[in-house]
């Protein structure tokens, strides 16, 4: 045998053991167990039980059991391994496992993360990202889970968990990498990816950052043997994670249903109202991510009427509104209904174009109706005006005030009777525009920055004028508007 056959033969053994996983059948166990289990990672928790079951397995001597006992709905069990990669190209490679479950009530998965060499997380897949839906009682069956592993990788993290009440068992785990024949995409493919990356050339934000050479390079590896446009998924989220990597958290993927579902129906959580001591008006103004129209106008006229029916039946001396669980979504409605709060005019500006050629587009609010430029988005009518408009207002944001959220919380600053109180938001402040894809899927991508009025431009998450750490016991922000407010 060739020397260079040698070489080639030692290192493709050396790549594949880097792949192996330790005690994968889930079978081997010592003396410590179930504190521990060789090659596996896990901490138990209060009202589930981890262990081998020797009765029920797929194969081999034993499965991993995991079982939940009256428990809440959130809570869950994991473990998990570490797995060492070589990240010297991109790699697409395939977890799967075995599953069995009894009388689960809310959910089990399997999830898997990427990380590179400075210990950050490039890359995640999960049950969840992939719609693949498991709960109730049902029999062993093989699951997959595909995951893209960048450049720069060192190592992955493979992992499962049951969530909430019931019986899982798993079993037979591997990681392998996908082998794919020299086959070109099809012609459907090759069509579909050049529709996508050219959206992100012509219009992202960040698109002088990516490096479209490398990128060329990975999306022809990834490409391979793929035929059909729901296979294309590697390559876009291929892409999304690129984003990521250069600074962009808020671009993102609605697959066609994710879509349809934004355009006919109407986000569940609703805005809440109180009075709290002392006359100050509180409310709480959730994320809101419905495209229907008739769904934004309610959403709208149910703040408004709830500041109404607050500030004509008390005297009022302050309002607090509270954006800390507004993850984001469709901002017009947010702003519309808030309109009796806000000064009438220009609100803020979308920032669009390179720094040489920036052009402003502003949103504003103005006697029921909110827009952008000289368009409306909603219009409330009637609309509300406050008994008293010199009354301050107190505006609480967070880590998971978010896109949406953040803009809302924009357009409050610049007022003189307005302070915004709580921790650094989300980070989602770039401006998103929506691009219809062929398949009926949108991407929503991040194609410019938003400023206040002041022109002050927002390139990361906006600083409260007051920061107050959050507390578990005492709503110390909140306590602390009061105290503003009094």
């Amino acid at each position: 045998m060739s020397k260079i056959a040698l070489l080639s033969l030692f290192m493709l053994t050396g790549f594949l053991g880097y792949s192996q996983m330790k005690n994968a059948g889930l079978e081997s166990g010592n003396t410590s167990y179930p504190d521990s289990l060789p090659g596996w990672s896990f901490k138990g928790k209060p009202g589930f039980k981890i262990n081998l079951d020797d009765k029920i397995k797929f194969e081999g001597y034993s499965s991993l059991k995991i079982s939940g006992d009256k428990i809440d709905a959130g809570q869950f069990q994991s473990f998990s391994q570490e797995i060492a990669v070589e990240g010297n190209s991109v790699q697409r490679k395939l977890i799967s496992c075995y599953i069995k479950t009894a009388d689960v009530m809310a959910k089990i998965g399997v999830w898997c993360q990427v990380w590179d060499e400075k210990d950050k997380v490039i890359g995640f897949e999960s049950f969840d990202t992939q719609n693949t839906v498991i709960h109730g009682t049902t029999d062993w069956k093989k699951y997959t889970l595909p995951i893209t592993v960048l450049e720069g990788a060192e190592k992955i993290v493979v992992g499962g968990f049951l969530m909430g009440n019931g019986l899982v068992w798993f079993d037979d785990f591997h990681v392998e990498e996908v082998q794919t024949k020299s086959i070109p995409p099809s012609a459907e493919v090759v069509k579909y990816t050049y529709e996508f990356n050219g959206i992100i050339k012509k219009n992202s934000i960040y698109k002088d950052s990516l490096d479209w050479k490398r990128i060329n390079r990975d999306i022809a590896v990834l490409s391979n043997g793929l035929q059909t446009i729901s296979d294309t998924r590697v390559l876009t989220d291929y892409m999304i994670r690129e984003l990521r990597k250069v600074g962009d958290n808020h671009s993102f993927i609605q697959n066609k249903t994710q879509t349809q579902a934004s355009a006919t129906g109407a986000s569940p959580e609703k805005p809440i109202t109180k009075l709290l001591e002392n006359g100050i008006g509180y409310i709480m103004v959730p994320g809101f991510s419905s495209a229907h129209y008739p769904s934004i106008l309610e959403f709208a006229t149910t703040i408004q009427n709830q500041i109404k029916k607050l500030d004509e039946e008390n005297d009022i001396r302050g309002w607090i509104v509270d954006l800390r669980t507004n993850t984001g979504g469709n901002m017009h409605p947010m702003i519309a209904g808030l309109g009796p709060l806000l000064r009438e005019g220009d609100l803020g500006y979308f920032i669009n174009g390179d720094r040489n050629q920036e052009k402003r587009q502003r949103w504003y609010y103005k006697e029921g109706r909110e827009g952008i430029e000289k368009g409306t988005s909603v219009r409330v009518n009637p609309y509300y005006k406050l008994k008293d408009s010199k009354n301050k207002i107190a505006v609480l944001i967070g880590n998971r005030t978010c896109s949406s959220g953040e803009m809302t919380a924009i357009s409050f600053i610049g007022a003189h009777n307005t302070r915004l109180f709580g921790e650094p938001s989300g980070g989602y402040v770039t401006a998103n525009s929506m691009f219809w894809l062929s398949d009926g899927a949108t991407l929503l991508l991040a194609t410019g920055y938003v400023s206040d009025t002041n022109k002050k431009k927002y390139l990361k998450r906006i600083i409260p004028d007051v920061m107050v750490r959050s507390d578990n016991d005492t709503d110390l922000v909140l306590k602390a508007a009061e105290k503003w407010l009094r």
